[in-house]
């Protein structure tokens, strides 16, 4: 396997009925959110999505890959297409070949707050220690995500991400890494 090799996946992509006009999604209810951290030395990068305009919301601003949780697949499955359809990066290669702190099997946080088209959001805590960061490169177009690049965690926490992603990193941090705003960490 390496890095550039393509992923396939056993999913079958979520579908909407029409009734009487509206759009309704059968199995759009769980959402993943990997809260995804680049360790080089003692700086942490995320990378960030701009979100284009084919989404249904929050069009134009910076999150974190994720998304729904398809038919046929395990919420590792849907973490690791998720980060692949939306950034390129090969999580299952990064983890083969890096040091890695949490895991895909387990989420550090179950969320049940309704927010927006989801019930249930599984966030899952992953920070890679690389020497340098991979080339970001979306699978998908345009329309989904306009643009990426790496930002450093200070930074991305101190923008108005997307769905409070922002909130989301900084909680994942403080809670599951032990980090604070000094940058000193437990790892």
């Amino acid at each position: 396997m390496s890095m550039s090799e393509p992923l396939v996946f056993k999913n079958r992509p979520n579908q909407p009925i029409v009734v009487e006009g509206k759009t309704y999604w059968i199995s759009r209810s769980v959402t993943v959110v990997p809260v995804l951290l680049f360790a080089i030395e003692r700086q942490l990068y995320v990378p960030l999505g701009k979100r284009g305009i084919d989404m249904p919301n929050e069009q134009g601003k910076w999150g974190l890959p994720g998304g729904y949780l398809d038919f046929d697949e395990t919420t590792s499955e849907a973490v690791i297409r998720e980060v692949y359809e939306e950034t390129g990066l090969n999580l299952p290669y990064l983890m083969a070949h890096h040091r890695v702190v949490g895991d895909l099997e387990h989420p550090y946080l179950i969320e049940s707050r309704p927010l927006y088209l989801q019930n249930v959001s599984l966030r899952f805590p992953l920070m890679i220690f690389v020497d340098e960061l991979p080339p970001l490169a979306a699978k998908v177009g345009a329309g989904e995500v306009e643009e990426l690049r790496w930002v450093p965690v200070e930074e991305a926490i101190a923008q108005d991400l997307a769905f409070e992603h922002h909130l989301l990193i900084q909680h994942c941090l403080e809670t599951y890494f032990c980090w604070n705003q000094a940058g000193d960490r437990t790892l």
